[in-house]
């Protein structure tokens, strides 16, 4: 004999199963978040498509040439959360009503794996592994003329006792950092971790030649080029492999000696250098020793320009 199911049937089993979160969760055949929500929640969590306004309601909250920074409050990232999953809700008072349940059933799960993704959005951009999942997220907000002009900013973020000014540095992981539009003055970072100093920097490509002082910003002009070039001394230290091949290793002091270029540079193109007088003179401070291009290289190159906001 054919048992008949009618819609009191139905109903009697959707409300069987959304009784409690217990009883849903045990008629789910594969509770998880996919894979694929969890990347959209995410990018979300990251402030990807949140509206600027709800960001900074107030322009006087992020005038030009400033810099805000802040805690990732997760209450409300998952408050966000559950807006984007509002969508067909019925709202209502009742505290034991069947979204209320699915809500506390699933809820949990969604929030730790969209989460857990957050770590995943920029490291599949740059093809590298994804980092630890962050306790707290901090960030900031730039909003400078910087922005447009010197285009692939980079930032390095450290917690406290962990500057490279410590005995041990650590580096946090960047989440998000970008610019908020092509022709956007307001860049965007969070950072997975507690920020206590951060170095924003000119892109590495920036690395180049240079010296410390040129003409009218030496003190005295008594030459046709007055130079000053912060010069290190250097360690050759040669070790021989078992396979019986040498190898030379080079270590420069950490501080270093002002010292007269003036005299490197050529007479008639009073910028263009002599490189063997420069190399000349390099060697000169370092008791004789002789200056290949590798040396060149470490005495000459200047890093990029860095500015660091520490919390104070």
């Amino acid at each position: 004999m054919k048992k008949t199911l009618t819609r009191k049937h139905l109903q009697n089993a959707l409300a069987t199963t959304y009784a409690s979160p217990n009883a849903i969760m045990a008629s789910l055949n594969d509770p998880d978040l996919p894979d694929d929500l969890a990347s959209w929640l995410s990018r979300l969590a990251l402030l990807n498509g949140v509206p600027f306004n709800y960001l900074v309601p107030d322009e006087r909250m992020l005038p030009q040439e400033s810099i805000r920074f802040f805690y990732l409050d997760q209450n409300w990232v998952s408050a966000l959360s559950d807006g984007a999953f509002s969508i067909g809700r019925n709202l209502t008072a009742d505290t034991d009503s069947a979204m209320l349940n699915l809500d506390t059933a699933v809820a949990p799960g969604v929030h730790q794996k969209s989460f857990a993704f957050t770590t995943k959005v920029r490291s599949k951009l740059l093809g590298t592994d994804p980092p630890p999942v962050p306790t707290i997220i901090t960030g900031f907000l730039l909003r400078s003329s910087l922005v447009l002009d010197y285009p692939s900013l980079g930032v390095n973020a450290y917690p406290v006792n962990g500057t490279p000014d410590d005995k041990n540095p650590v580096m946090l992981d960047i989440l998000r950092l970008e610019q908020l539009g092509p022709k956007s003055d307001t860049m965007i970072c969070l950072i997975a971790g507690d920020a206590w100093r951060i170095d924003i920097h000119e892109a590495p490509q920036a690395l180049h030649y240079g010296i410390d002082c040129f003409l009218d910003s030496c003190q005295v002009q008594t030459k046709p080029v007055d130079a000053v070039k912060n010069l290190h001394t250097f360690t050759i230290t040669t070790t021989t492999n078992p396979n019986g091949t040498k190898v030379q290793s080079v270590t420069m002091s950490d501080t270093s000696t002002p010292t007269d270029i003036s005299s490197t540079f050529r007479s008639k193109k009073t910028r263009v250098l002599n490189m063997q007088a420069l190399a000349s003179t390099i060697s000169t401070v370092n008791n004789g020793a002789t200056v290949d291009a590798a040396i060149m290289g470490f005495e000459m190159t200047e890093g990029v320009g860095m500015v660091s906001f520490i919390n104070q």
